[in-house]
């Protein structure tokens, strides 16, 4: 079990409660929770373990293209319209992003699919030739496709 009394970190049972008042259905596996809604799913620690800040709000970040701004705060009541994946179908993925030193080549991959890789120049190209990579290996256009890396904040 992780220490949820950490200065800056959020218990994992926020994250979790602010994702199925949102429709996301929660499986409990071992100390970690699939999480699913349509199209839609991502791993989080189980209830009573604690989520690094960086990684809360890297997560924040990540599906604000499917839940809208400010989503990991108190759910919204009353009548009000939560955008949601049946507005937009987004699919957020893992990126990692790395120089050759011999090079200077950049070359961006996704560490769950290591056969879809982007490369450029400078990072960001690597970023955008991964972004387009991994939209064909989806199947799906480009703009429907989100890439966090670990320095997304």
């Amino acid at each position: 079990m992780i220490d949820s009394t950490r200065p800056g970190a959020v218990l994992a049972d926020t994250v979790l409660d602010a994702l199925a008042t949102r429709g996301f259905a929660c499986q409990v596996v071992g100390d970690h929770v699939v999480v699913t809604r349509d199209a839609t799913r991502l791993v989080v620690p189980a209830p009573g373990r604690t989520v690094p800040e960086t990684f809360a709000r890297r997560l924040e970040h990540a599906l604000r293209p499917v839940l809208g701004t400010d989503w990991l705060r108190p759910a919204p009541t009353g009548e009000e319209h939560v955008p949601g994946a049946a507005d937009l179908d987004v699919q957020v993925l893992d990126a990692i992003v790395d120089q050759c030193p011999a090079s200077g080549e950049w070359c961006a991959f996704l560490p769950a699919e290591l056969t879809v890789m982007g490369t450029g120049p400078t990072r960001d190209a690597a970023l955008r030739d991964l972004k387009v990579a991994a939209a064909l290996w989806l199947g799906l256009p480009v703009d429907l496709v989100v890439l966090m890396t670990p320095d997304v904040i």
